[in-house]
């Protein structure tokens, strides 16, 4: 399922329109307190690659039927706490993919970073990896101003420069140090990987899901195209993707 709209007016008037065994399962999400309930709903959906819109005018996209890896973590997140309320789902699904408003291309958090710091200015996420396992990143994030300059897109690239210039620095923990900081994770976490690319802050993300002592990433996955769990655990698979040089681990709050 996916819709399409011109934001121009307030969220009320829109019907309901998550799937009623949908809603089902959010409710059941919510009393197991089990984020990954939902996730489990999506598996097998085909990765779906620039989903959103490309300029302006914005389009808000709401689309069940794929997902790449940050709109599946921001529906699930967006779906949980909705409590299957179309409205109140809109109003979460906005707060995570907007830095403010009126919805625009320039005012979308296109970098992850962004996300994650806004969602932790809210104190709707927090960081779980103590500070002294952390490494300082050597970026300059500033990958989609530059590929935004020669194109005729309606987009006003000096507000993306701002942006990138107001993400400040990137800390992370290296791969090889997953199984060291492993104790501080658990299921239903968030989990970043930061890209080898000095103009790029993060290349992936997922969630964390803990089975039989040993953690795997739930996620929209580029590599096999479709919503999976990775065969391979967290740790083996940082060593099967070098261009990630590492990660963060965020545990949002899902109780509204």
């Amino acid at each position: 399922m996916k819709i399409i709209f011109f934001l121009l007016f307030s969220f009320i008037g829109f019907s309901q329109v998550i799937p009623g065994p949908l809603v089902d399962k959010i409710k059941e999400a919510r009393l197991q307190k089990d984020p990954l309930l939902l996730a489990k709903q999506f598996t097998g959906l085909p990765y779906a690659s620039h989903a959103l819109s490309k300029e302006n005018p914005e389009k808000f996209v709401v689309d069940f039927s794929g997902f790449d890896c940050i709109t599946f973590v921001e529906n699930i997140w967006s779906l949980y706490r909705s409590k299957g309320l179309y409205s109140l789902f809109l109003h979460e699904l906005t707060q995570i993919r907007y830095r403010k408003t009126p919805i625009s291309f320039e005012n979308r958090n296109h970098y992850l970073s962004a996300t994650l710091n806004q969602m932790e200015d809210k104190g709707l996420f927090k960081q779980v990896i103590p500070s002294k396992y952390l490494k300082l990143a050597d970026k300059k994030v500033e990958f989609l101003s530059h590929y935004l300059a020669p194109k005729k897109y309606v987009i006003v690239v000096d507000s993306i420069k701002a942006t990138e210039a107001s993400l400040g620095p990137i800390t992370y923990v290296p791969s090889a140090q997953f199984a060291a900081v492993s104790s501080f994770v658990r299921t239903g976490d968030l989990i970043a990987f930061v890209s080898k690319r000095k103009d790029l802050d993060y290349q992936h993300v997922g969630f964390v899901r803990e089975m039989g002592g040993q953690f795997y990433l739930v996620h929209a996955s580029q590599d096999r195209r479709k919503v999976c769990q990775s065969v391979e655990s967290i740790s083996v698979y940082l060593k099967n993707h070098p261009s990630m040089i590492g990660f963060n681990v965020f545990r949002p709050e899902y109780e509204p």
